[in-house]
This record gives C-alpha cells, sequence and structure tokens, in this order.
C-alpha cells in the first residue's frame, strides 16, 4: 500500500512540475494582472516610465506621464494634445506585451505590482542572434492622482 501512495505522490509531482513550465502559465499571468488593474477603475494616476534601448538618449531618459481617462495628458509636466507623446498608458502597454509576445519573442520577462496589477518591469529580446534590439520597459513611483 506504500508503494502505491509513493507511486501516486510522485506522478502528482510530475503533473504539478509540468504545469508550472506550461508557456501558457505566462499568458495567463498577463491576463490576470490586467484584470486587477481594470477592476481598480484608476483613472488618472502618474508613473515614470524609462525605456533601455539602443535608441536616441532623449528616448532613454525617464519620463514622469501623467494619464487622466486613459489619455496621457503631460509628460515631464508639459501638456500634450498631438498624441506623439512617446508614453503608454498601462492599458497601452497591456496591448504591447501581448502584441510582442504574439511574435514570439527569444527572451521575455515581466512583472507585476503586486496591489494593483500594472506591469512595472517589461524586457523583450525579439531574436537571439540579432544585436541592440531589446527593449526594457521599468516603471516606478505609481501615484493615484485625484
Amino acid at each position: 500500500m506504500k508503494n502505491k501512495i509513493c507511486v501516486w505522490v510522485q506522478i502528482s509531482l510530475i503533473f504539478v512540475g509540468c504545469s508550472l513550465s506550461n508557456p501558457n502559465q505566462i499568458e495567463d499571468v498577463i491576463a490576470q494582472n490586467r484584470k486587477k488593474w481594470e477592476r481598480q477603475k484608476i483613472v488618472h494616476y502618474q508613473i515614470t516610465q524609462k525605456l533601455s534601448c539602443f535608441c536616441p538618449p532623449s528616448t532613454r531618459e525617464p519620463k514622469i506621464i501623467e494619464i487622466n481617462h486613459g489619455n496621457i495628458v503631460t509628460i515631464n509636466g508639459i501638456e500634450t494634445s498631438n498624441g506623439n507623446n512617446m508614453g503608454k498608458t498601462f492599458p497601452e502597454f497591456f496591448e504591447w506585451i501581448e502584441e510582442k509576445k504574439a511574435r514570439d519573442p527569444f527572451t521575455s520577462k515581466y512583472t507585476f505590482d503586486p496591489k494593483y496589477g500594472f506591469p512595472n518591469m517589461i524586457y523583450f529580446n525579439m531574436r537571439e542572434n540579432m544585436k541592440d534590439e531589446e527593449l526594457r520597459y521599468v516603471l516606478t513611483d505609481f501615484k493615484i492622482l485625484d
């Protein structure tokens, strides 16, 4: 009887291990955090966005982004209205993650805020043998605004 129990325990552990390495689990984490963010119903917030890439220095400088009702309204305190604003809202980040993930990147990593669900680090390396195409966003200093 003890041998049967040991066999069942080992089989169970194998199934648990297989489920933990399931690549679909990453998408589930993305979807879960997106839902967590949407449940918050936060419409006016501020975040510091820093992009690391092989791109012009002005693109890589941290930017304080204010978002109100789904629109970027200021970057570093300057009002924006032209749509060419070099920043993303959290819903846009979730879309961007899903678009990049669908292209089967060589490497992708994400971390999400445990309380609110928004992404706080996103990294993509799309091709193994191509240099300087990696992108990393780091999102910090989240504030809910009135």
